[in-house]
């Protein structure tokens, strides 16, 4: 396949027929209607296995939606997804950053197992091994066709680095984030789109990239048989920076008179997510559907003097973390704590769920749905919650393991469910990370009391502290098994 260059003057037709195909179709009333009367909580009923979509945006801030809180941002759709799924509100990633998060999704494991400690760039001898088991391997062996879509950032050093070699039978999409050029980083890469291990579109312009990832995910269903479940990982590259260019089009377009730039990609977002769910129901397939929608990690508020050398990034483009202290790169909630929207017709109660999660848990949870063999000879960090999530289990008695937040390799921070966290940021690390107080200094939170952490309690709870101190040098993952 020959290399496309793609301009935004030559692809302006393809956005307004997109754009038209939104405003044209009133859908909010109608799939809240249908949604709410097609609900029936009679639990899991005995049909084929699920389809599942899952996606992740990047560096998406807490309450960045209107769902979780935003006052300017408009996210019509992904509102009344919530309304009638689940909205989780204690939903952590196991790290702040995008390569080990993305890797922890995709194994249920914690990065530090096989050597992802941080973001890795183009031709890094660093990716994710050949024999750890992703959610695609996991299911294809169990009957799913596998497509991947968008931002990988796990590697290109090896052939097992891909996308392709990790489960996934089709994948289009750019192997980093689109900010791996001049001045965001010092690099002599060039930005490409693949498709497989083929480039097919050099130097995509930022205000092409949701739509392209949107209209080849419509391309994947459109091939979709009914009789064949599939999984489709679905990676936008927004809201990460640089979103001033991606933004630019849509917003003097609409003449937006709030949410700025951030706003102008979260609702580009979103009005592309309507249009697979309308294809989903074109199809037939919403019936059967795992939608699940999250981020890898909180935004990048704390961004390097160079990003803004381009002349029209600004310090309000990061999104927003809401109550929450520290930002992406930071094992305060504002790094690792992301909005978690999953829907499920007729199998998931529409429900606020405070209860703690984790992006572990995604992998052991979908093996339970879809009767997958879990993977074997890794030990799985996550655990099932899917009784917790069809409400089998009362929310109140739920039981989850506690969480780490793995940065740089090492853990920085535990979570229990009770609220309880303990932080402690190895004093080697302090010159890269913007936090208070110094490195090598121990937090205590109750984050039920006060989500925000703005009170170390450590010294009023000396008890807690031993215990939490205890369960945080005994993290289980510091070597590779």
């Amino acid at each position: 396949m020959g290399v496309v260059y793609y301009t935004h003057k030559a692809y302006m037709p393809l956005l307004k027929r997109q754009k038209d195909k939104i405003m044209k179709r009133l859908y909010f009333p109608a799939l809240l209607a249908l949604l709410m009367g097609c609900f029936s909580a009679t639990g899991i009923m005995a049909q084929q296995k699920p389809n599942i979509i899952f996606v992740l945006t990047d560096d998406m801030g807490y309450s960045d939606l209107s769902c979780y809180g935003n006052p300017v941002i408009m996210t019509p759709f992904l509102d009344s997804v919530a309304r009638v799924g689940i909205r989780a509100t204690n939903y952590v990633v196991s790290s702040p950053s995008c390569t080990p998060s993305r890797a922890s999704l995709l194994t249920g494991r914690y990065a530090s197992r096989y050597d992802l400690p941080d973001p890795i760039g183009p031709g890094s001898k660093r990716g994710l091994h050949d024999q750890e088991v992703t959610i695609a391997e996991m299911l294809k062996k169990a009957g799913y066709k596998t497509a991947m879509i968008g931002k990988w950032h796990l590697g290109d050093h090896k052939a097992y680095n891909y996308p392709t070699a990790q489960g996934f039978d089709s994948y289009f999409g750019m192997l980093y984030s689109h900010d791996y050029r001049a001045p965001y980083v010092k690099t002599d890469t060039t930005i490409k789109i693949f498709r497989g291990r083929t480039p097919v579109i050099i130097k995509p312009e930022d205000s092409l990239l949701t739509r392209l990832y949107t209209k080849e995910a419509i391309t994947v269903l459109d091939a979709q048989k009914k009789d064949q479940p599939f999984f489709l990982y679905l990676a936008y590259n927004m809201p990460h920076l640089p979103i001033a260019y991606a933004a630019s089009a849509s917003f003097l377009r609409e003449k937006r008179k709030t949410g700025g730039a951030l706003g102008a990609v979260v609702e580009d977002l979103d009005s592309n997510l309507a249009l697979i769910w309308q294809k989903l129901q074109a199809k037939g397939l919403l019936e059967n559907t795992i939608f699940i929608f999250s981020s890898d990690n909180g935004p990048w508020i704390d961004f390097p003097d160079r990003c803004a050398q381009d002349g029209v990034t600004r310090r309000w483009h990061p999104g927003t973390k809401g109550v929450f202290r520290g930002s992406k790169g930071q094992s305060y909630e504002g790094g690792v704590r992301e909005p978690f929207i999953m829907y499920w017709k007729n199998h998931l109660p529409p429900a606020t769920l405070s209860n703690m999660i984790s992006n572990l848990d995604i992998l052991p949870t979908l093996a339970k749905w879809t009767g997958a063999e879990l993977p074997q000879g890794r030990t799985l960090d996550g655990q099932d919650i899917s009784s917790l999530l069809t409400g089998a289990i009362p929310a109140r008695s739920y039981d989850h393991q506690p969480v780490f937040i793995v940065n740089h390799g090492k853990a920085e921070a535990v979570r229990t469910q009770d609220g309880w966290k303990y932080r402690r940021v190895p004093a080697q690390k302090s010159g890269s990370i913007t936090a208070t107080p110094e490195a090598g200094a121990e937090e205590l939170f109750q984050l039920n009391a006060d989500p925000a952490e703005r009170t170390n309690v450590i010294k009023d709870y000396p008890e807690v502290a031993a215990k939490m101190k205890a369960l945080f040098e005994a993290f289980p993952a510091n070597t590779e098994n």
